[in-house]
Protein backbone atom coordinates (compact mmCIF):
# COMPACT_ATOMS: atom_id res chain seq x y z
CA UNK A 1 0.00 0.00 0.00
CA UNK A 2 2.51 2.28 0.72
CA UNK A 3 4.62 1.93 -2.16
CA UNK A 4 1.60 2.42 -4.37
CA UNK A 5 0.93 5.29 -2.16
CA UNK A 6 4.46 7.07 -3.09
CA UNK A 7 4.84 5.67 -6.52
CA UNK A 8 1.19 7.52 -7.48
CA UNK A 9 1.70 10.40 -5.00
CA UNK A 10 0.87 12.70 -8.07
CA UNK A 11 -1.84 11.36 -9.26
CA UNK A 12 -3.97 10.84 -5.72
CA UNK A 13 -3.07 14.26 -4.20
CA UNK A 14 -4.88 15.38 -7.00
CA UNK A 15 -7.82 13.46 -6.68
CA UNK A 16 -7.86 14.76 -2.81
CA UNK A 17 -7.42 18.42 -3.97
CA UNK A 18 -10.03 18.04 -6.20
CA UNK A 19 -12.53 15.90 -3.88
CA UNK A 20 -11.94 18.09 -0.99
CA UNK A 21 -12.75 21.25 -3.15
CA UNK A 22 -15.76 20.15 -3.97
CA UNK A 23 -16.77 18.99 -0.45
CA UNK A 24 -16.00 22.39 0.94
CA UNK A 25 -18.17 24.05 -1.09
CA UNK A 26 -21.53 21.88 -1.27
CA UNK A 27 -23.32 23.30 0.43
CA UNK A 28 -23.56 26.81 -1.56
CA UNK A 29 -21.53 25.89 -4.86
CA UNK A 30 -20.73 28.41 -7.50
CA UNK A 31 -18.04 27.97 -9.93
CA UNK A 32 -16.22 30.43 -8.96
CA UNK A 33 -16.02 29.46 -5.37
CA UNK A 34 -15.33 26.11 -5.94
CA UNK A 35 -12.50 27.07 -8.06
CA UNK A 36 -10.70 29.06 -5.24
CA UNK A 37 -11.52 26.72 -3.04
CA UNK A 38 -10.12 23.83 -5.01
CA UNK A 39 -7.21 26.07 -5.86
CA UNK A 40 -5.86 26.20 -2.17
CA UNK A 41 -6.44 22.28 -1.97
CA UNK A 42 -4.05 22.10 -5.07
CA UNK A 43 -2.02 24.43 -3.63
CA UNK A 44 -1.72 22.06 -0.10
CA UNK A 45 -1.61 18.53 -1.56
CA UNK A 46 -0.21 18.77 -4.87
CA UNK A 47 2.43 21.56 -4.63
CA UNK A 48 3.01 20.85 -1.00
CA UNK A 49 2.90 17.42 -0.61
CA UNK A 50 3.89 16.36 -3.98
CA UNK A 51 7.07 19.40 -3.84
CA UNK A 52 7.89 17.68 -0.73
CA UNK A 53 7.88 14.37 -2.02
CA UNK A 54 9.38 15.29 -5.24
CA UNK A 55 12.16 16.98 -3.01
CA UNK A 56 12.83 13.79 -0.88
CA UNK A 57 12.70 11.52 -3.90
CA UNK A 58 15.26 13.29 -6.08
CA UNK A 59 17.36 14.56 -3.01
CA UNK A 60 17.94 11.43 -1.07
CA UNK A 61 16.75 8.82 -3.59
CA UNK A 62 18.52 10.19 -6.03
CA UNK A 63 20.39 7.30 -8.15
CA UNK A 64 16.76 5.25 -7.72
CA UNK A 65 14.62 8.09 -9.04
CA UNK A 66 16.97 8.89 -12.12
CA UNK A 67 16.23 4.90 -12.83
CA UNK A 68 13.23 5.37 -12.84
CA UNK A 69 12.85 8.06 -14.93
CA UNK A 70 15.41 6.70 -17.54
CA UNK A 71 18.30 9.57 -17.05
CA UNK A 72 21.46 8.74 -15.65
CA UNK A 73 22.07 9.60 -12.71
CA UNK A 74 24.08 13.01 -12.24
CA UNK A 75 24.92 15.69 -10.11
CA UNK A 76 21.33 17.71 -11.41
CA UNK A 77 19.40 15.68 -9.33
CA UNK A 78 19.84 17.96 -6.54
CA UNK A 79 18.95 20.98 -9.01
CA UNK A 80 15.40 19.12 -9.10
CA UNK A 81 15.13 18.72 -5.85
CA UNK A 82 15.50 22.17 -4.73
CA UNK A 83 13.16 23.07 -7.61
CA UNK A 84 10.40 20.34 -5.88
CA UNK A 85 11.03 22.15 -2.32
CA UNK A 86 10.25 25.34 -3.53
CA UNK A 87 7.46 24.39 -5.33
CA UNK A 88 6.58 22.48 -1.32
CA UNK A 89 7.16 25.78 -0.22
CA UNK A 90 4.74 28.04 -2.72
CA UNK A 91 2.40 25.52 -1.82
CA UNK A 92 2.16 25.46 2.09
CA UNK A 93 2.61 29.07 2.27
CA UNK A 94 -0.33 29.86 -0.15
CA UNK A 95 -2.62 28.09 1.44
CA UNK A 96 -1.53 28.93 4.95
CA UNK A 97 -1.29 32.80 3.69
CA UNK A 98 -4.70 32.03 1.45
CA UNK A 99 -3.88 35.19 -0.07
CA UNK A 100 -4.58 35.95 -3.73
CA UNK A 101 -1.46 37.45 -5.41
CA UNK A 102 0.54 35.18 -3.28
CA UNK A 103 -1.40 32.23 -4.67
CA UNK A 104 -1.22 33.21 -7.90
CA UNK A 105 2.07 33.98 -8.43
CA UNK A 106 2.31 30.09 -6.65
CA UNK A 107 0.46 28.82 -9.34
CA UNK A 108 2.28 30.44 -11.77
CA UNK A 109 5.52 29.16 -11.16
CA UNK A 110 3.44 25.84 -11.16
CA UNK A 111 2.06 25.52 -14.31
CA UNK A 112 5.24 27.25 -15.67
CA UNK A 113 7.82 24.69 -14.79
CA UNK A 114 5.30 21.07 -14.46
CA UNK A 115 4.20 22.02 -17.97
CA UNK A 116 7.65 22.24 -19.00
CA UNK A 117 8.78 19.65 -17.20
CA UNK A 118 5.86 17.60 -19.00
CA UNK A 119 6.90 18.12 -22.26
CA UNK A 120 10.47 17.42 -21.32
CA UNK A 121 9.00 13.89 -20.57
CA UNK A 122 7.47 14.06 -24.41
CA UNK A 123 10.07 15.11 -25.83
CA UNK A 124 12.40 11.97 -23.89
CA UNK A 125 9.41 9.51 -24.38
CA UNK A 126 9.08 10.48 -28.67
CA UNK A 127 13.00 11.00 -29.29
CA UNK A 128 14.77 8.76 -26.84
CA UNK A 129 12.05 5.99 -26.48
CA UNK A 130 12.41 6.33 -23.32
CA UNK A 131 9.48 4.63 -21.42
CA UNK A 132 10.48 4.27 -17.79
CA UNK A 133 7.93 4.22 -15.57
CA UNK A 134 8.81 8.03 -14.52
CA UNK A 135 8.67 9.32 -17.56
CA UNK A 136 6.42 7.92 -19.84
CA UNK A 137 3.59 6.89 -16.95
CA UNK A 138 1.09 8.90 -14.91
CA UNK A 139 3.67 11.65 -14.20
CA UNK A 140 3.68 12.04 -18.21
CA UNK A 141 -0.24 12.95 -18.09
CA UNK A 142 -0.17 14.69 -14.59
CA UNK A 143 2.88 17.08 -15.58
CA UNK A 144 0.92 18.21 -19.04
CA UNK A 145 -2.74 18.08 -18.05
CA UNK A 146 -2.80 19.78 -14.04
CA UNK A 147 -0.81 22.68 -15.29
CA UNK A 148 -4.00 23.21 -17.96
CA UNK A 149 -6.29 22.38 -14.76
CA UNK A 150 -5.02 24.92 -12.72
CA UNK A 151 -5.16 27.67 -15.33
CA UNK A 152 -8.27 26.89 -16.04
CA UNK A 153 -9.59 27.19 -12.29
CA UNK A 154 -7.74 30.45 -11.95
CA UNK A 155 -9.63 31.44 -14.90
CA UNK A 156 -12.95 30.52 -13.53
CA UNK A 157 -12.24 31.90 -9.78
CA UNK A 158 -11.68 35.21 -11.57
CA UNK A 159 -10.59 37.94 -9.31
CA UNK A 160 -12.00 36.90 -5.99
CA UNK A 161 -9.88 36.03 -2.80
CA UNK A 162 -10.23 32.25 -1.68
Amino acid sequence: MIHWLLAQLNVWTILVALIGGSLEVRRQFSWPRWADRTLLWIAFWVLGINGLWGFIYHFFFGEFSAELIGWPNSPFQYEVAYANLTIAILGFSSWWLKRRDYLLAAMVAYISWFFADGLGHAMALLTQNDIAPDNAGTILFTDLLMPVVVAVLLKISGRRTP
